[in-house]
Formats: structure tokens, sequence, C-alpha cells
């Protein structure tokens, strides 16, 4: 998911404006992305898609919703991913904060994508720790009950403003993934380098283009998730692709 990535999206800083209700800080937040390959750790499942994403929080407690889309001819085979997931937020010291939550990866057209016999959906849990310090460094551990996967994955990231209106962000994730499942065991390693020009356009509402290049010891097509590589018979280990969004805080 997007959210990938740390990723995909850990570019898109969105301004939120707090709502006080019952004493507590409600926000909400909304984002579109049109990204050129759709990559999830280190697998491409999408050569073009469409992301939209609504969020709410309230206080320290997260829940949202995402989708994934294939758009043009050489995504006609991908299938489409509603994401929903929730989170919970806690702090350990001044310097060290924790997360806890869970995903639900849903497939509309079924379950025939993962090949295998476990449907249309996975749950995932994770686990996550976040450093306020020099390059903001972060680890997030994830298993998923349904295809027994391990996956664990850390990233730092910086950004520079350039100006009131404008920043450069950079960032690097690395991870691990290891799949225990009945149909299939397969493990691989993946990184992925990105760079972001973000734009407010005011407090609540901001833009984003972005640059990723993404490696992987995977070959796909073990996985049968590299779909469109996997048909051609040349499975992609490396690449490079871009994204652009929108958004918008309430």
């Amino acid at each position: 998911m997007r959210k990938l990535l740390l990723g995909t999206a850990a570019f898109l800083v969105a301004g939120t404006a707090p709502i006080a209700a019952q004493a507590q800080d409600i926000s909400v937040s909304t984002s579109i992305d049109y990204v050129s390959d759709y990559v999830f750790r280190g697998i491409s499942l999408a050569e073009t898609a469409i992301q939209p994403g609504v969020e709410v929080s309230v206080g320290d407690f997260t829940v949202g919703g995402w989708f994934s889309t294939g758009v043009g001819e050489a995504s006609v085979l991908a299938l489409d991913e509603f994401d929903l997931y929730a989170s919970y937020g806690f702090a350990l010291s001044d310097t060290i904060s924790a997360s806890v939550g869970g995903t639900y990866y849903h497939y509309p057209q079924g379950g025939d994508f993962f090949s295998t016999s476990n449907g249309a959906g996975t749950f995932e849990a994770n686990l996550g720790l976040a450093f306020d310090t020099m390059l903001s460094p972060s680890v997030t551990a994830y298993y998923d009950f349904t295809l027994k996967a391990i996956t664990l994955e850390g990233g730092i990231g910086h950004s520079i403003a350039t100006s009131d209106k404008t920043s450069l962000d950079f960032g690097l994730t690395a991870g691990l993934v290891s799949v225990d499942d009945d149909d299939f065991d397969a493990s691989w390693e993946y990184g992925t380098a990105s760079a972001a020009l973000g734009y407010s356009f005011t407090d609540d509402v901001s833009t984003y283009v972005g640059a990723n290049y993404t490696i992987s010891s995977s070959d796909d097509e073990g996985l049968g998730l590299g779909y469109i590589d996997s048909l051609n018979g040349d499975p992609k280990s490396n690449l490079f692709w871009a994204g652009v969004g929108v958004a918008a805080g309430f």
C-alpha cells in the first residue's frame, strides 16, 4: 500500500486543521496520487495507478482507507486494491515514539491474484519505532496472518525547506520479506531511494512531484505478483518510478 510505502507517499506532507471535539483534536486528511508504477515492498503491482486516500485522527488514534486502481493498457491485469487501516501512537521517551496497528488489504476482483487459496484479502499487524533525531530513523515489523509473511522495514529521511512554500524531501527505505504460506515459500530484500519537491498552496493544501528508484532481490515470477513482467518472461528487479499528488486537510 501506500503507505508504502514508508514510502510511497512519505513525501506528500499535508497540513491538517485541528477541530476541537469532546476535549480531543480531530483532523481529517485526504490525498490523491498518480504513480508511474505501483511498487509495494520491492514488487511491481501495476505499471501506472491512481491512488486516493482519506485518514481521520482523533488524538493518538488514526483510521484510514486507501484505494489503488491500475490505469492504461499495461496495467489492465493489475487488480484493484482497497486497504483499511488503524493505528495508535504513543511516546516512550522524549525522543522515541512507538505505534501499533493493523491493515486489511482487500482485492475486489478476487483471490486469484495471490495464486493461493487465501481468498480476496489479507490482514497484517504492525509494530513500529520512530526516533526524533538526525535523519528521523524508523523501524517497523509487520506480520500478515493470512499469507504468513514477516516484513522488517527501516527508513531514514530528511527535508530541506527551500522557501516558505517549498521543500526538498529525501528518503531511503530498506526491508526484507519472508513468506511461509502453504502455497509458496519466498524471501527477498528490497530498497528504495526517493526524492520529492513539495509545494504548499495553503496551510491545509499541498502538492508534490517525486522520483523513486527501487531495487529488489525478488524475481517477481516466483511470487506470482510481478504481473506484467512474469507474463513477458522478463522479471523486473530494478526500476525507476515517479509520482505526483495533492493532499488537503480540514
